[in-house]
């Protein structure tokens, strides 16, 4: 073999080391035991066909294996799953302290530009199907953390931007914004919060095991 062969097989190598790498986190398993409720989230999302707010409400599932919570909700005849890895979360609860201040401070502004993703995004997961027994569709979204006015009320927001299926390719999954007042975003906080998400399978944070898993971006057991 000669050295433009072997620096070839060099560099695919690399190539493949380092997508593998961005297509996986490493994860604290906190229990061993299948997804269970977390309860329920409150919020509102659009009107098919209409920017006027309906109310919904989200199943919260909690994934001990891979220390993931995800959202399941329906939008426009569509069933999603949102899912928050552990620092996603602790950036929702962040971003929502900060809300509550510029609320208070009175320093919100109407502009969407500069309101949709006033404090940040992060990559999440989500998966789309006509039905709950037939979420067939996978995506990586960007989800942006702001605030939006409407009819002069502003709501603590999660833009989650368009993403293609990555499993068939046939797909798209639609930009989504769910609206929160800031107790339905602080009841949502809550149960993000990681205490409360390890009480509900009875393990403390001390007692968490100190080995880590190596768990695909999807989160899924």
């Amino acid at each position: 073999m000669n050295t433009r062969s072997i620096t070839l097989v060099f560099c695919i190598t690399v190539l493949l080391f380092s997508c593998t790498s961005a297509n996986s986190k490493r994860t604290v398993m906190v229990a061993d035991i299948d997804p269970i409720s977390a309860g329920k989230a409150t919020l509102s999302m659009e009107k098919f066909f209409s920017s006027n707010l309906e109310p919904k409400e989200a199943a919260v599932v909690f994934a001990p294996r891979t220390d993931s919570v995800y959202l399941q909700f329906v939008y426009q005849t569509t069933t999603y799953r949102q899912f928050w890895d552990r620092p996603s979360r602790e950036k929702f609860i962040a971003a929502l302290e900060q809300y509550q201040k510029d609320f208070d401070a009175k320093n919100l502004t109407i502009k969407k530009s500069k309101s949709r993703q006033a404090y940040g995004s992060v990559k999440a997961v989500v998966e789309w199907g006509q039905f709950s027994f037939n979420i067939n569709s996978r995506g990586y979204p960007e989800i942006n953390l702001g605030y939006f006015f409407k009819d002069n009320n502003p709501y603590f927001t999660v833009l989650q931007r368009e993403a293609g299926d990555t499993i068939f390719g046939e797909r798209e999954s639609v930009r989504i914004t769910a609206y929160f007042t800031r107790a339905q975003a602080a009841a949502l906080a809550a149960v993000f919060d990681q205490a409360y998400l390890l009480s509900l399978v009875d393990v403390e944070s001390e007692a968490l095991p100190s080995r880590t898993e190596e768990v695909p971006d999807e989160y899924i057991d």
